[in-house]
């Protein structure tokens, strides 16, 4: 079967959306700040951290990307509100990807799972979204289902490496 072009075009723009860097490192943070977390400290007190400083990291990448894009750029002038807009709409992956992590922990946090499961599958939930962007953006390619298996195998096992990284030098 095959892809209408719209179908196509439809994945194509959800790819390019989710797939970003800021999606890949907002879930690098999101997991790390989860890894950092003290072992008496509750779910919903881990929600509450991982949700804010998502929130704080998103705000200084669009206020970042709005001054570095605001002005003359090539004799062309971007104005204020345009450099903003499109630095939110960058910016987005930060915020998308302590989503489902955050879900995980208000389970957790309402007592629907225990807080060590929610705890686990929350770290789980960061590996699992870096292995889908690596799969996704060697599909994009048009790789072998192999290789885009491979790849997503290897951006989830950098995460992990990022991840223990981050834990042991913070």
């Amino acid at each position: 079967m095959t892809q209408t072009h719209a179908e196509q075009s439809l994945y194509r723009r959800l790819r390019h959306q989710l797939v970003t860097p800021e999606s890949i490192y907002g879930t690098i943070i999101v997991s790390a700040l989860i890894v950092l977390a003290d072992d008496d400290e509750s779910d919903f007190d881990l929600l509450v951290v991982v949700a804010a400083t998502s929130f704080v990291f998103w705000i200084a990448h669009v206020f970042a990307a709005t001054v570095a894009h605001h002005g003359k750029r090539g004799g062309t002038e971007i104005p204020l509100g345009e450099a903003l807009g499109d630095a939110v709409r960058h910016s987005a992956g930060l915020l998308i990807a302590a989503i489902i992590p955050i879900l995980v922990l208000a389970l957790g946090a309402a007592g629907i799972l225990s807080e060590e499961l929610a705890y686990v599958l929350a770290l789980l939930v960061g590996v699992v979204i870096l292995f889908v962007l690596g799969t996704l953006a060697f599909a994009e390619r048009g790789s072998r289902w192999y290789f885009c298996l491979l790849g997503g195998t290897a951006t989830a096992l950098l995460g992990v490496a990022v991840i223990l990284l981050k834990a042991i030098f913070h």
